[in-house]
């Protein structure tokens, strides 16, 4: 947990995960009311910017937030991990160099690793019981049954792209997929600071899972927020660097640890 001493400091961007963070898909966590009351209260203080970091597509996103109740839209996306979209009209708007270039070089790095495809999915077909799913952003995404099939799959994939340098696996929960090394939601957020004008200093994260772990750093970041049922590995690195590991779960812990940043910044 962070000191109750920090520094007051005028927070203006907060990102945030969603499946995990904010809610839990598969146990059906609703988004916390207070979570958007805290919001509207920053907002009539400042510039206070939303950016949601997740790793779903907008369409899957859109119906989420309409089944969890969202009373309004963030003020700009980062979707699949890898693109940057600003919310206009209620629709996403990304026409950005980073996308273009997010794409282009997904689709040269997936062609040059195609031996690698091979090899994983004969892997997850011979070796595990793990579902191999549709994925638009990624050539092989995989959804393994329990905890034993996915350290099996992740050692697996792990010794496998050590020859593909540029190859990078993005873990959560059960799911699988890959990306470029340099698209991450970290490196998306880093992007964003640079269109919006907001420094790291201005700015908070909250994650709870492997994916989040690039966007939880200082230098992206420094408020770093993780609620309670956040993963081990998670809870480490944000302690680590001085950042809040809430008690609560869910949208819980993320007020719990919005009160505790923001609330220093009064």
């Amino acid at each position: 947990m962070a000191p109750s001493t920090a520094p007051a400091r005028p927070w203006r961007l907060l990102s945030t995960d969603l499946d995990g963070t904010l809610i839990d898909f598969e146990k059906g966590v609703p988004a916390n009311p207070l979570f958007f009351q805290r919001l509207a209260e920053y907002r009539k203080k400042g510039e206070f910017i939303w950016v949601l970091n997740t790793g779903r597509w907008w369409d899957s996103l859109a119906l989420a937030m309409v089944e969890r109740g969202f009373p309004f839209s963030p003020d700009w996306l980062i979707l699949t991990e890898r693109e940057v979209y600003k919310i206009h009209d209620h629709r996403p708007i990304g026409d950005y160099g980073w996308n273009r270039r997010a794409t282009a070089v997904h689709a040269a790095l997936f062609e040059r690793v195609a031996p690698f495809w091979d090899r994983l999915r004969e892997f997850v077909r011979s070796e595990t019981g793990a579902e191999l799913l549709a994925d638009a952003w990624s050539p092989v995404a995989i959804r393994a049954r329990h905890d034993r099939e996915i350290e099996r799959i992740a050692a697996f994939i792990e010794e496998e792209i050590a020859r593909w340098p540029e190859l990078a696996v993005v873990r959560n929960g059960p799911y699988f997929r890959f990306s470029h090394v340099d698209f991450h939601k970290g490196g998306c957020l880093g992007y964003l600071q640079g269109i919006l004008g907001v420094t790291p200093e201005e700015t908070i994260a909250a994650g709870d899972h492997h994916n989040d772990l690039p966007m939880l750093e200082t230098r992206y970041a420094h408020g770093l927020i993780c609620p309670g049922n956040a993963i081990g590995e998670v809870q480490r690195k944000v302690r680590a660097q001085g950042g809040y590991a809430a008690k609560a779960f869910y949208g819980a812990g993320v007020i719990e640890g919005l009160d505790a940043l923001v609330g220093a910044a009064k």
